[in-house]
């Protein structure tokens, strides 16, 4: 009995205190956030198309009415959303989430108002500019390679590597499509010369990743096809096998090479990646940027821009306990809106030596990063070597590739791979340099020349100082005009080398393929080469599942083999009814191309992985897929389809976050299907402890 009264008294006082809590709390202000709540400066840089949280910050803790709390989303005057906020007990930070990017009209570019309710309670952004912006994205390629480690062969197993762009997508100032993550089939890098124990064997596979960027995106880098990042995950660490100290390494940008084994390999990508954008090493002993992300004042390094210099920040940033990297306090609410949510105390992913949990973004890098992705006007998106668009004024071109020791002297410090001219509707100019390559007429005079950008000091692989390397690589496109009968790579007035131009182009014709005109696994393929002059030739594959497709277009299989037959499994690239190949063949100088009869190649089912909490509270569920998809790449929410034993279809789209669910077990399956019709599924099992939804 006496129990019984006890229990009574108790539900009492937790009615008396629960309204005592409403009532002394009161919002303090609203925070709009997409990956860092206070920003650099009191900037408000706000990304049209990235998730975002609402959140109302009270002046203490706040048990939240559900029926009197919401926030109402406005966008140029139309309301867009009026959004539940995310159940909690006691708290002093109410959240408010969509459902759904589309729920709230994909956060589209334009000018914001929030009216925030809690418990009755409303404050207003009105007054205050939230605007919306749109940003350029990054577009990276990405896949396993089979590695050679001295002689012992490994392949990058599991999936994990599949996923770690989404922390990328999530710290970086992009999109939620702003990140595009194409996946490739697996790299052969297993031939001895590709040993990544030695520095050759590095730069080889290097190349080969380099190598896989369709040749057009040198005259035009924002072209269809083209990626700012070629990313290859090797199995484990090289520099030692398999502990070695190499974490990731590159010799510049596009290439970059991350180990897949490793824990926090997810931020390897983000840091790898930031480089591009001159975000300097956040880790004692790095590359530092001090006007990008200032690291902590007690660390020393290496000046970004110039790494024979030692440099240190003075800005007042300290370190993140046990971890090399710029402290992010709590109090600057880091927040991760698909996943965690709201972050204590972590690390820029620039640092080094934390677990994959303690990285996360920096004022500083953010409000850099923002600027960078500034949208470009220039460029066209659609141009493809050899094929100009129709009406279009063209112009020929040449790819050229080499390899550079410092203040080249004669041919022997000048390496070079074959080059090959083309014809496209991008506008390449000249440029002028102390060492560049000029287009010589048969009168000897210059009649286009092109700058070589070399850098032989780059930032070190994650967490070692800045690497010297004694030879640099260049590639570009430049102007090849009529009546060019060769070329010079000149050093201020010096001729370091020269490559004659051939009176005659190599021809390459008869393609043909082993099988039919379905082809769904190992295929042999042929063709015939010949050269009016004799010269040796070297042969590209490309491929198009497509050709009936603006979106599509040829991409490298293989590149500068010399032989005339090549086996390709179609298994492995991605399906059409429209495919063609296109072999290239070039002398070193001039080149030309032939295309293939059309055929097909079965679709392959997406590819999907699926997560959720184990145990939700709360009556609470986020569900997370990551699919991904040979031909259509991401696929539309509508094909991504959420299913419950219990509750049958209960929602699409990649994300989707659930309330109200019954406590217990339940089993959610997530379907993708294809534009091929392809189905792929993957389920997680959850265990509901509680439901304390209002």
């Amino acid at each position: 009995m006496k129990r019984l009264i006890l229990s009574a008294w108790l539900v009492v006082a937790i009615g008396l205190v629960a309204p005592l809590l409403a009532r002394n709390s009161s919002i303090k202000s609203i925070e709009i956030n997409q990956a860092i709540g206070v920003q650099k400066n009191g900037a408000l840089k706000f990304v049209a198309g990235k998730e975002t949280v609402v959140r109302a910050l009270m002046s203490g803790a706040t048990v939240v009415d559900g029926g009197n709390t919401s926030a109402t989303v406005t966008r140029d005057g139309t309301k867009v959303i009026t959004l539940a906020p995310v159940a909690s007990s006691s708290t002093s930070e109410v959240d408010f989430v969509c459902p759904s990017l589309d729920a709230c009209g994909k956060w589209a570019a334009g000018n914001y108002v929030f009216d925030v309710m809690v418990n009755g309670q409303k404050l207003s952004t009105s007054g205050t500019t939230y605007r919306f912006q749109e940003r350029a994205g990054v577009r990276a390629l990405a896949l396993p390679v089979k590695a050679n480690y001295g002689g012992v062969i490994q392949s990058v197993s599991g999936d994990s590597w599949k996923s770690t762009w989404t922390f990328t997508r999530s710290v970086y100032p992009v999109s939620f499509d702003g990140f595009t993550w194409t996946m490739r089939e697996e790299l052969d890098a297993s031939d001895a010369s590709f040993d990544l124990e030695t520095d050759a064997g590095r730069l080889k596979l290097w190349q080969a990743l380099v190598a896989l960027m369709p040749e057009h995106c040198l005259a035009n880098k924002k072209a269809t096809g083209c990626f700012d990042k070629i990313i290859g995950f090797i199995p484990a660490r090289p520099g030692g096998f398999p502990n070695g100290n190499l974490q990731g390494y590159t010799y510049g940008n596009p290439g970059n090479i991350v180990v897949a084994s490793d824990e926090d390999a997810a931020a390897t990508v983000a840091h790898e990646i930031a480089h591009n954008y001159e975000i300097g090493d956040a880790y004692d002993g790095g590359s530092f940027n001090c006007t990008a992300n200032p690291v902590p004042d007690s660390f020393s390094g290496k000046l970004f821009a110039d790494p024979s210099q030692g440099t240190k920040c003075t800005a007042g940033r300290t370190q993140l306990s046990g971890v090399s990297g710029t402290l992010i306090p709590s109090s600057q609410r880091p927040y991760e809106v698909s996943g965690r949510g709201a972050l204590g105390d972590t690390a820029e992913y620039m640092g080094s030596g934390g677990k994959q949990a303690q990285f996360w973004t920096t004022q500083d890098a953010y409000d850099w990063l923002f600027d960078k992705f500034a949208p470009s006007s220039g460029g066209s998106s659609s141009a493809a070597a050899f094929r100009p668009q129709a009406g279009a004024a063209t112009q020929r071109l040449i790819e050229f590739f080499g390899t550079t020791k410092p203040n080249p002297q004669s041919s022997s410090d000048i390496t070079l791979r074959p080059w090959e001219g083309f014809l496209d509707d991008d506008v390449v100019t000249d440029t002028t340099g102390t060492l560049m390559i000029a287009a010589i007429n048969a009168a000897g005079q210059r009649v286009a020349t092109s700058a070589l950008a070399t850098k032989f000091d780059i930032p070190g692989p994650k967490g070692l100082p800045p690497a010297h390397f004694n030879s640099a690589e260049f590639a570009g496109a430049m102007r090849f005009p009529a009546g060019t009968t060769k070329f010079q790579i000149l050093n201020g007035s010096t001729v370091v080398r020269e490559l004659p131009v051939s009176a005659n182009t190599p021809v390459v014709s008869g393609i043909t393929m082993s099988g039919g005109t379905i082809f769904n696994g190992p295929t042999s393929i042929r063709w015939t080469g010949t050269d009016g002059d004799g010269d040796k030739l070297f042969y590209s594959i490309e491929y198009n599942p497509d050709v009936t497709k603006s979106t599509t277009d040829f991409e490298p299989i293989v590149t500068f083999i010399t032989g005339t037959q090549w086996t390709e499994d179609f298994s492995k690239i991605a399906g059409g009814d429209h495919a063609k190949l296109r072999i290239i063949a070039t002398d070193g100088i001039n080149a030309s191309y032939t295309d293939s009869a059309e055929f097909k190649v079965p679709f392959s089912a997406p590819d999907v992985s699926a997560k959720a909490l184990t145990q939700v509270a709360a009556g609470e569920l986020t569900l997370i897929a990551t699919v991904e998809d040979l031909q259509d790449g991401e696929l539309p929410n509508a094909s991504i389809v959420w299913t419950s034993k219990k509750l049958g279809e209960v929602g699409r789209g990649a994300e989707l976050n659930l309330k109200h669910l019954q406590a217990g077990a339940d089993e959610f399956t997530v379907t993708a299907t294809n534009s091929g019709g392809m189905k792929t599924s993957k389920t997680v099992s959850v265990t509901v402890v509680n439901t304390r939804i209002r």
